[in-house]
């Protein structure tokens, strides 16, 4: 979603792809230490490394869904009228 939300941003599209997996991974990471504290659940390196591919592999895919899919602008409505009107 924060690549798509990302698409018509100003920055460059290497840096879109590398704020999305910079996020992925640190999202994945937070649940990790997170998890460490909780007595029910363990904590894992490997985690850490499949969330990582997980985050490559959805990049990947994302810029290769790029070149294939057309984003359009939808307008906004400037006034909505009730429906009990």
């Amino acid at each position: 979603m924060l690549a798509y939300a990302l698409h018509d941003s100003r920055l460059p599209e290497w840096q879109v792809f590398v704020l999305v997996f910079g996020c992925a991974v640190g999202y994945g990471v937070t649940i990790e230490l997170l998890q460490s504290r909780l007595p029910s659940r363990t904590f894992a390196f490997g985690d850490m490394g499949v969330n990582a591919t997980g985050a490559a592999v959805a990049v990947v895919c994302w810029r290769i869904l790029m070149r294939y899919v057309r984003f359009y602008r939808v307008a906004r409505a400037t006034e909505v009228e009730s429906p009990l009107s």
